[in-house]
């Protein structure tokens, strides 16, 4: 813009500018009214999408809960045998899992005495899956440095996929 040099009716100067204005008023609060529209619509957008995202979180942290109350694993018919024929020795023990519960469950690992059993006879494998009401037996392999001790209790701990431990004591004859 150039300044223009104007007098005033007291003969003093003073530099004035054009009188073109930038924007009007109305102008500038549409502008500013659709920036707040926008943001916003995008603000809610964002909170929805986290907002479905926690919904999914806490339905299956409340699922699995929920899944691990109604688990009912029963340990039973335990039996020591020392001179077994197994393809990797001696020292099996049998343990029947029964599955009481309404759901299936998955048995991930068996210990004895707080060892991992990662060796199984016959054709046992795990992760095994049990069906509600119905049982499966467990023929783990011990080390072959074990010996069991006559009256002496073993503890058998049996963990399933959703994280529930059961546990029993069972002494060798």
């Amino acid at each position: 813009m150039i300044g223009i040099i104007r007098s005033n009716k007291n003969g003093l100067t003073k530099f004035g500018f054009s009188d073109r204005r930038g924007l009007t008023t109305v102008v500038t609060t549409a502008l500013m009214l659709s920036t707040v529209a926008v943001l916003g619509s995008a603000l809610v957008a964002w909170s929805n999408g986290n907002l479905k995202v926690f919904e999914i979180g806490l339905s299956t942290t409340a699922s699995n809960a929920t899944n691990k109350i109604s688990e009912s694993l029963v340990i039973e018919n335990i039996v020591f045998c020392s001179n077994c024929a197994s393809p990797n020795g001696n020292n099996v023990i049998n343990v029947t899992l029964t599955n009481t519960g309404t759901l299936g469950i998955t048995v991930n690992q068996i210990q004895v005495n707080g060892t991992t059993i990662n060796q199984f006879a016959k054709s046992t494998t795990l992760p095994a899956n049990i069906l509600p009401q119905t049982s499966y037996t467990v023929s783990a392999q011990l080390a072959a440095t074990t010996q069991w001790k006559s009256k002496s209790p073993d503890t058998i701990t049996v963990t399933t996929a959703r994280g529930s431990v059961y546990t029993t004591q069972a002494a060798p004859p």
